[in-house]
């Protein structure tokens, strides 16, 4: 059987079929200028008929309550063992401090990650969860990866909803979809073979979504996966998301595509990455995602720390509809070598939106529209970037001197 060409493939979608796990495989892997100016066209046509023309952004901080972590993923520059000099977990002066930087800066969300300390209970999750609401107030808790539910459950081993639930009631709004790496187990083996495998995975977020907790969705790519790797992943989300349109239960609120950066860790020179993948591929792979996810995940972003303010406004004629958060204080890829800062004022996300033809618009972790007349509101405020500091470039890329 002859499969069929990205201009029969795209035909078809026009003409209403579902891309395919194998189409979008042929759409990743495709090079033709002028069909790839087909892909980001219709994927831009999708856009606008999913979302409008609004862009939304998030005001949001990062918070890095430990380093300390077992699982040696080949990938990550942040993590650190127990004894090493540099190595922290945060006490509760210290996260006070944070989340009062946070509340003053007029976040509504914090989202907070952390490597897979040993030394912490769930007890322990679960106050750092009631600390945050008394420094913040109604803030949301976008917190506690699939790979922190599966350490937590290690040790306590209870079962997941019953962990779940208590996380829940301590605050948790909603749970980051990272640790998903690539979920095609042959890969994830390689990079990161100490990390939670594909099954567990879905297993988490399943059980996040079937207790009422939306979770986010993500993809690492622009390393040693090939395009089929990455349609898979993408397969894998479109049938969990496909599985309750329950408003009462979880789901998918965004996908989230995260391109590898190389250099500050061990992966980069074990697989010979020297670079961040093209922006064409980086491209594609959002414009496919928003073909692929039609009538699924309506809500495409671009992670602005990855490739930088100027590629991500590029994008977003490409199908995305969402420039993720400010941040205050992003570790995560600023320790594998992200050159693009730390942080972002509400005034860069709004002129970037505003330049790129689009409308800005702030909104709420799911999605839910933040206008100017809503108590929750942040407008632009002089003096945001004395607040920031040096964290903030404004997305342009770090100079070394």
């Amino acid at each position: 059987m002859i499969s069929p060409t990205s201009l029969e493939i795209l035909d078809a979608f026009e003409a209403g079929e579902a891309l395919s796990i194998s189409s979008a495989s042929a759409l990743i892997e495709e090079t033709s200028s002028g069909t790839n100016e087909r892909i980001n066209h219709l994927a831009d046509v999708e856009r606008k008929a999913a979302v409008g023309d609004e862009v939304t952004y998030i005001v949001n901080a990062n918070v890095n309550f430990t380093n300390v972590c077992y699982t040696d993923c080949k990938y990550c520059g942040f993590y650190r063992r127990p004894n090493d000099p540099d190595a922290y977990t945060h006490d509760d002066d210290v996260l006070r401090e944070k989340f009062a930087r946070a509340r003053d800066f007029g976040v509504t969300e914090i989202c907070m990650q952390g490597g897979l300390n040993p030394a912490i209970s769930l007890d322990r999750y679960e106050e750092v969860l009631r600390l945050a609401q008394e420094e913040i107030p109604g803030v949301h808790m976008h917190a506690y990866s699939p790979a922190e539910i599966d350490h937590i459950q290690r040790k306590t081993r209870l079962p997941l909803e019953v962990i779940l639930k208590r996380l829940k009631e301590a605050g948790l709004g909603s749970i980051p979809g990272t640790a998903a790496e690539i979920l095609v187990e042959r890969v994830k083996s390689m990079i990161s073979p100490r990390r939670i495998p594909v099954e567990r995975w879905c297993e988490i977020i399943r059980a996040a979504h079937s207790v009422g907790i939306p979770t986010t969705s993500t993809i690492m790519y622009g390393h040693i996966e090939s395009a089929a790797d990455v349609a898979e992943h993408m397969g894998i989300l479109r049938s969990i998301q496909a599985e309750t349109d329950d408003e009462e239960k979880g789901r998918f609120t965004e996908f989230v595509p995260l391109p590898f950066i190389p250099y500050d860790n061990t992966m980069g020179p074990e697989f010979g990455i020297n670079k961040v993948a093209d922006l064409d591929y980086i491209f594609r792979i959002h414009a496919v995602a928003r073909l692929f996810l039609k009538d699924s995940i309506k809500n495409i972003q671009v992670a602005w720390p990855k490739i930088g303010i100027g590629a991500a406004k590029q994008a977003l004629s490409l199908g995305v509809n969402d420039m993720g958060g400010t941040l205050l204080e992003e570790n995560i890829t600023r320790e594998s070598g992200g050159e693009y800062g730390q942080a972002l004022t509400v005034g860069q996300f709004r002129e970037a939106i505003a330049t790129a033809g689009r409308t800005p618009v702030q909104r709420s972790t799911t999605y839910e529209r933040i206008p100017e007349d809503d108590p929750r509101y942040r407008p632009p405020r002089p003096g945001d970037d004395e607040m920031l500091g040096e964290k903030s470039t404004g997305g342009e890329k770090l100079i070394s001197l």
